[in-house]
């Protein structure tokens, strides 16, 4: 386990020990503070005591007792449930003690409202990677935050892996690019497999070499900090294969179809976030 800063000793409670809570949790006392400092609560006792036993962590009896002398909160609940968890935590929480929700198309407008007075609230967007430590995570804050929960909020939420701050107006676009974004990059290494069976591979050289090039790929993405466009053109050589099978894509409309994807994707967001 990596030292943490010694400057940095927050104490936080999170609610929900489902996966993105757990992965958060792992993330926090992997790389941020120690496991003392977290304490977790879950109406489901046999995912906060599991995950007391792996993490070292403390767990709370209720919910209110777990947000007890807390400096963030985590709301890591689904967002049907998110009303239910705020109304159980409200009474217990000091209006200076910033809350963090991760609950998906619930605006800092909303849970607010739903607290009934002025707790700094900050909302983020993090993506299924966070499972693995690779996340992007972005996040926005309410009216009643300030520059000091951004700064928690980037301490906290870089235990998912990557983050950048955002206006909330483009939470919507971040769900539709890096929020569903995984299930896109999933499909396309799911057809690539099927066609390499197809062509007479068997399934688990073919799911080998996919899952290796699209680790790869996402690494010189990274690392190179080149664009797209131009890291194409280095594997498309003219008259070859990578170039034949450009053609069928622009041939298919390929780009179209992604570009529209994403748009059905933000657009649903939209509708999910006017009805929370």
């Amino acid at each position: 386990m990596s030292p943490k800063p010694s400057s940095f000793s927050l104490k936080i409670a999170v609610l929900g020990a489902g996966n993105m809570g757990q992965a958060l949790v792992r993330g926090l006392v992997e790389k941020v503070v120690y496991p003392q400092n977290v304490t977790v609560y879950d109406i489901d006792e046999k995912k906060s005591s599991a995950l007391r036993r792996e993490a070292r962590i403390k767990v709370a009896k209720t919910a209110r007792q777990c947000v007890s002398l807390r400096d963030l909160v985590v709301l890591a609940v689904k967002p049907q449930i998110l009303p239910q968890a705020i109304e159980d935590i409200s009474s217990g929480l000091e209006t200076k003690s910033p809350v963090l929700s991760i609950a998906a198309g619930v605006t800092t407008d909303r849970i607010e409202k739903l607290f009934k007075k002025p707790i700094p609230v900050i909302r983020a967007m993090p993506n299924m990677p966070a499972l693995v430590g690779q996340g992007m995570t972005a996040f926005t804050l309410g009216k009643h935050a300030s520059e000091k929960h951004r700064k928690i909020a980037e301490q906290v939420l870089s235990a998912f892996g990557e983050i950048a701050y955002v206006p909330e107006k483009m939470l919507d676009v971040v769900t539709a690019v890096s929020g569903s974004g995984p299930a896109y990059f999933f499909l396309l290494a799911q057809k690539m497999i099927e066609a390499a069976y197809e062509s007479g591979m068997r399934v688990d050289i073919a799911k080998k070499l996919v899952y290796q090039t699209a680790f790869g790929s996402g690494k010189v993405l990274t690392e190179t900090g080149e664009d797209p466009e131009s890291l194409i053109a280095k594997v498309a050589s003219k008259g070859g294969t990578t170039e034949a099978a450009l053609k069928v894509f622009q041939k298919m409309g390929f780009g179209k179809i992604v570009q529209d994807a994403v748009r059905a994707a933000f657009e649903r967001s939209k509708e999910l976030s006017r009805d929370s």
